[in-house]
């Protein structure tokens, strides 16, 4: 005698996994995932890294460096300030030239001094002073560096204190800031730090010509 085949207990296993599945399904649905943050993207608004601290690295300078966030670590570069090389290889000589040039013809060799002693001045208040680092993460020129503003407790930006103490030339990109202060107006009030630097013979502008 035949056996019947079992298909009332074989349709209940197949709705048995079907259910299952589709509730798994439902599941992933409706689940929190945890979001991906947005790449920051040049023109978009200033956003403030949250608990800055310098990292040491030897390729920290006067106007660019290492910060560490509660993002990860980013290479940041000044606006507005280009301070001196703080060493002297091929690649920078004409722009070192340029920066001599600018200080009203500094020697290589003290140009090169002026940016060691820039990047003293900088390193000094990154490791000392409570820092608010805002940016736009926008890219400088096509490198992994990210434009930045450094602010400290008295309202200074960094770039104000390196004019004002001789140590940069105002040269490189600008930007509004945070604050709403246009470029130009900024760029402005830069201008006139460095004419009393200059009358007070700080920094760079304070270093005796080599005779010609």
């Amino acid at each position: 005698m035949r056996r019947r085949p079992r298909t009332g207990r074989s349709r209940f296993l197949w709705w048995l996994c079907c259910a299952a599945l589709a509730l798994l399904q439902l599941w992933d649905k409706t689940r929190v995932k945890p979001a991906t943050p947005p790449r920051p993207e040049k023109g978009s608004l200033f956003v403030t890294l949250g608990h800055p601290r310098l990292v040491e690295d030897a390729n920290n300078d006067g106007d660019s460096f290492k910060i560490a966030h509660d993002g990860g670590e980013n290479v940041l570069r000044l606006y507005f300030a280009d301070c001196p090389e703080k060493r002297l290889y091929p690649l920078v000589k004409n722009r070192i030239q340029d920066q001599a040039a600018y200080f009203g013809g500094l020697s290589i060799p003290q140009t090169v001094d002026v940016g060691r002693e820039a990047k003293v001045f900088t390193e000094k208040l990154l490791r000392e002073e409570h820092l608010t680092i805002q940016t736009r993460w926008e890219r400088v020129y096509d490198s992994a560096r990210s434009y930045a503003l450094i602010f400290f407790d008295d309202g200074e930006e960094l770039s104000e204190k390196l004019v004002k103490a001789g140590l940069c030339r105002i040269h490189t990109k600008g930007t509004w800031l945070p604050d709403g202060r246009r470029e130009n107006d900024f760029e402005n009030h830069l201008r006139v730090l460095e004419r009393e630097a200059r009358a007070a013979h700080r920094g760079a502008w304070g270093r005796p010509l080599p005779v010609q």
